[in-house]
This record gives structure tokens, sequence and C-alpha cells, in this order.
């Protein structure tokens, strides 16, 4: 998804040896921590989450106070996070481009579509595309995500007040499809496994199991990710895939 990636690499990602990704759980959030374990691996370090003291509180209050306390307990400086962005924050759908427009238009075309879906002018919008790898047709047809640039400063702001990098924001599906592909063992071995325990290649091989690209893409159709992430697990699954896009 190369329009995120050139929106966000102005944040300052750079080269990491511990990274952490923060995702949705039913009013709580999962935060996971990877560290490199190897040239082309990384491990669990961290997991745990994170509730808020009442029901009533307000999130970004809590959230944050939550996010400095675990910041204490990991050394000085300031951690690269990786968030989820939700679905009640976010629009998504799909643009078909006609044969007249050039690959150099798309993002203008897109930010445009994300601008009409949220309401609002085209310069306060962020998004994010990718060419529909499922569709074989001659005409190309995107996939589109988009969120208000409000959304993201304040984003910014409380996760910096914690004492946190943030690094990238995406949407769950994204960032579970990236960790279902890099899970050493596929997704089967999802349940198997406590999270403390999973792995992860940097450079994922088909495990057996594994999604292939086209269908990682199209993962909120696919049975297996959609089961992977209506279990318990299924946050953390999305919070490493968050953390994975340190080093990508």
């Amino acid at each position: 998804m190369q329009a995120w990636v050139r929106l966000w690499r102005k944040m300052g990602i750079r080269s990491v040896r511990q990274a952490w990704g923060l995702a949705p759980d039913e009013g709580s959030w999962a935060l996971v921590g990877l560290s490199r374990a190897g040239p082309d691996l990384v491990r669990v370090h961290t997991s745990t989450l994170l509730r808020p003291p009442s029901a009533d509180i307000d999130e970004a209050l809590w959230l944050s106070a939550a996010l400095q306390d675990a910041h204490r307990g990991m050394g000085r400086g300031r951690h690269p996070l990786a968030m989820a962005v939700t679905v009640a924050d976010s629009v998504s759908g799909t643009l078909t481009c006609p044969v007249e427009w050039s690959e150099e238009t798309w993002p203008a075309e897109v930010q445009l579509e994300v601008a009409k879906a949220l309401n609002l002018p085209t310069d306060e919008v962020n998004f994010d595309f990718q060419l529909d790898v499922g569709d074989s047709g001659p005409i190309p047809r995107l996939r589109w995500v988009g969120c208000p640039k409000t959304l993201i400063n304040d984003y910014q702001h409380w996760t910096s007040e914690a004492g946190w990098h943030l690094s990238s924001l995406e949407p769950v599906w994204g960032a579970a499809e990236r960790a279902a592909r890099a899970l050493v063992g596929g997704l089967p071995s999802l349940l198997r496994q406590a999270p403390q325990d999973w792995q992860f290649r940097l450079h994922p091989r088909l495990e057996p199991h594994a999604l292939t690209p086209e269908e990682a893409f199209d993962g909120r159709q696919d049975a297996q990710l959609q089961e992977a992430l209506a279990s318990a697990a299924g946050p953390r699954l999305v919070a490493a895939g968050l953390a994975l896009k340190a080093w990508t």
C-alpha cells in the first residue's frame, strides 16, 4: 500500500530492533511488542491487554496514561508504536480506473473519493490504496481506505505525551493480513500457541496453510483469517502485524 507508506515516511520510521503494535479489543487495547530474534525472524517479547478503569472514562485519557505506565518499564527513549484505525474511524471502498487514467493520477483520484466519503476537503484526509490483485479484468480497480487527518494528529499528540513515537497508523485488516503471512507455522498454529511464543518471518516464505499474497490482500473474505480475528487471540495478532510494519 504505497500511498500510505509515502504519507507516513516523514514520521521517521527507521531501522529498529524492537517495535510495538496497539490494536482495539472490545473496549480495551492489545499491546504487543516484537524484537529481532535473527536475520529473518522476530518474536513476541511483550503481550498485554490495556483495560479502562471504568466504562465511562475518556478513552484518550486512560489509554494515554496506560501507555505511559507501560513505557516506564521499557527503558529510555521514544519507542516506535504502530496503531490500528478502527472501522468506525475510517472509510473504505473500491475505485474503477478508466483506461485513460495513468497510474500517476491514482493517488489524486483516491484522495477525492476519500474526501467525498468523509465529507471533508481533500487536504484534510489521509488515505491508502492498492491494486485489487483478485481482479483480472482489463480495467484496473483499486481498494482504498482513508481517515481524517485530525484523527492522526490526535493520535500523534497523546501517544507522544505518553512517551511513544507513533510510527504508523493503518486499518485492522491490513495488519492482520501482514501477521498472517509472516506467522511461523501459519494461521493453524495461532490457537496452538500462546501469543508469547509467536514468531514471525520478516521475509515470509509460504508456510503450510499460510495465505498466498492474493488471498492475504482479500483476507476479509478468507475463512481462516476471519476465524482467527474472531478468536481471543485476534487483537494480539493485529497488534503483532502492526509492529511488523517497522521492518517493512
